[in-house]
């Protein structure tokens, strides 16, 4: 995951972390700002109904959703 990345992303468009965790909370995610901080650390992973609500509640675009979210694999 490109934490740097998405945080700016979430900076740019005049958001922040709680505000995230509001937004998903509301979607039916229920997960802290504590728990975003400590998956953007990389201590645990985003799940994939996580993405999907971030994704949504931040309008990101497919591409950037994959770029931020998923290395990318070289075989």
């Amino acid at each position: 995951m490109k934490s740097n990345v998405f945080l700016g992303l979430l900076k740019s468009k005049g958001k922040n972390v709680d505000w995230l965790s509001d937004r998903m909370i509301e979607e039916g995610e229920q997960v802290s700002r504590s728990t975003i901080y400590k998956k953007l650390r990389g201590v645990s992973e985003f799940t994939a109904p996580e993405i999907k609500t971030i994704s949504k509640v931040m309008e990101l675009s497919n591409d950037v959703m994959l770029d931020i979210f998923f290395e990318e694999l070289v075989s």
